[in-house]
């Protein structure tokens, strides 16, 4: 294995816990290492880690076991599977959908596991973490002592066959589309379909918070709907009537299909295939408003010439939507985005009131949930923010 000297900066990151390496993290910058190679990370003659080298943007990879005697091997990754999978069972319900390993959280980044009922959903982000994938597929079925249907496989960096982007990869096909239930709702999931399966489980949150709120007589506008969950944990909450805004067709039908397949008619609700600005603005002219508006904002979004980055551009999409809250209404305002710290996230939102004759309340604030797990060490890893206001009345 090869030996690599790390910088006196990097080894205090890798002494408390930082999993990320990025080139200047090494001595001689220049060096070149093997995409999907083990590495151990040497201070001069001691060891400060393994690392697996997996290139993407400006990531070199990531840090590994701090122990020597914990070699990567198959029975490496077995352990650290079977201890994210028993964390998990030991504080959730098996039958919900849930993500089982969280990436650098659990130990490996780039890498994420989430499992559906009686099949799992591995989601690769850096093809050096790839490589390893037989490694890593045998450790994981020792781990889970081969109990499951079915093992898909959803490769998020760039390949070039569009058919290698989702595969199964052993075990039988899961039933099209997949039911799986949370809490009261149902979910029809694509589990084979292009990058993603239809439920999007770090926003958990926000569905449980519907579930739980007041929505009888209500109506909800869900803004960027395609895979939040949102509309139809808000209808089968109670709500009078719910506004789905999706970008795309294929995002519309999405809702269309989780509505009834909870026994709602989607015909009775309203769903929209429109750009979210164009919908604000008409809403505003018919002087529309809703009760409770979800925003989940994308990181970053582009539909036709125009682009959202949700840190430059999310107090003028806020700004836009204040008019559309009725007055006591509630605003439900969510980011994924892990370069915007939660300070700058209130503060851009905070920014939007400035110049309006609105005020709020900040009522609830969450992060994400329980199974995505994170490491103090590193922020980024805890990439969730969600901020529900109660507006003026």
């Amino acid at each position: 294995m090869q030996r690599v000297q790390i910088t006196g900066n990097s080894q205090r990151k890798v002494k408390d816990g930082y999993p990320l390496l990025v080139q200047d993290d090494l001595k001689d910058p220049s060096m070149k290492l093997t995409d999907g190679s083990f590495v151990a990370l040497m201070a001069s003659s001691q060891f400060m880690g393994y690392a697996l080298i997996a290139k993407h943007r400006r990531q070199l990879g990531w840090v590994l076991s701090l122990d020597e005697s914990e070699t990567p091997t198959t029975d490496y990754f077995r352990k650290l599977f079977k201890q994210a999978l028993v964390r998990r069972a030991t504080s959730m319900d098996p039958q919900l959908p849930q993500r089982v390993f969280n990436a650098d959280g659990d130990g490996l980044g780039g890498l994420a596991i989430d499992r559906y009922q009686d099949y799992y959903v591995f989601t690769w982000y850096a093809q050096g973490v790839y490589q390893q994938r037989e490694m890593i597929y045998a450790a994981f079925e020792a781990a889970t002592e081969h109990q499951f249907k079915g093992i898909y496989a959803k490769l998020r960096f760039n390949v070039e066959e569009a058919n290698l982007k989702s595969q199964l990869v052993t075990g039988e096909a899961a039933p099209e589309p997949l039911l799986v239930t949370e809490g009261a709702v149902t979910y029809p999931l694509h589990l084979a379909d292009d990058l993603t399966t239809g439920l999007l489980l770090d926003m958990r949150p926000i569905r449980e918070w519907l579930a739980g709120a007041e929505l009888q007589g209500k109506t909800v506008l869900n803004l960027f709907s395609q895979e939040n969950g949102v509309t139809a944990a808000a209808a089968v909450a109670g709500a009078a009537k719910t506004i789905s805004i999706e970008t795309s067709k294929k995002g519309a039908k999405e809702t269309a299909d989780q509505l009834a397949v909870n026994n709602i008619d989607p015909d009775k609700q309203e769903i929209r295939a429109i750009e979210v600005n164009s919908y604000l603005d008409y809403a505003q002219k018919h002087r529309l408003s809703y009760d409770v508006v979800v925003v989940t904002a994308p990181t970053f979004a582009r539909v036709k010439k125009q682009k959202f980055q949700v840190a430059t551009d999310l107090t003028d999409l806020l700004t836009a939507t204040l008019p559309v809250v009725r007055r006591d209404g509630q605003l439900v305002i969510a980011t994924t985005a892990n370069n915007f710290s939660m300070k700058k996230f209130k503060a851009a939102v905070t920014a939007a009131f400035v110049g309006s004759d609105r005020h709020f309340t900040l009522s609830e604030t969450f992060r994400l949930p329980a199974d995505f797990v994170t490491r103090k060490a590193y922020l980024a890893s805890n990439y969730l923010k969600v901020l529900v206001l109660t507006l003026d009345k």
